[in-house]
Parts: C-alpha cells; structure tokens; sequence
C-alpha cells in the first residue's frame, strides 16, 4: 500500500522515468567535470549536446511505445 501511494505521489512529478533518469545522468557528469581540473567548457558542451539528445531518445522511445499500443 505505502509502495502504491509512493509510485503516485513521485508520478505528480515524474511523468517519463526514462528521462527524468536521463537528465540526471547528465547534469552528475556535467557537475563532475565542472568540478575536476577538466575545462569548464567542456561541462557546457556535454549539457547543450546531451540534454537535446536525451529529449529527442525519449521521444523515439514514446513513439515507439504508442506505435505498438495501436
């Protein structure tokens, strides 16, 4: 029961897992080369490149969901 009411309550939020988990995959290894010796650059660049990509897979991937419902 408390599981069931977990699963609503974080659905309020999260209507796509996929990538929700995504964008935070994204911002942890974005966070962590900001915060390496790395460049700064290169952070920004992994965020404007990686984020669009992660946004256009799940599209693709609730196109596909749809395509096999019907």
């Amino acid at each position: 029961m408390i599981g069931a009411m977990t699963t609503r309550l974080i659905g309020l939020f999260v209507d796509d897992g996929f990538l929700a988990a995504a964008i935070l995959a994204v911002v942890a290894v974005a966070a962590l080369l900001a915060s390496a010796a790395a460049a700064p650059w290169l952070a920004g660049l992994i965020l404007a490149l990686a984020l669009p990509a992660a946004l256009a897979a799940s599209v693709a991937l609730g196109a596909r969901r749809a395509r096999r419902e019907t």
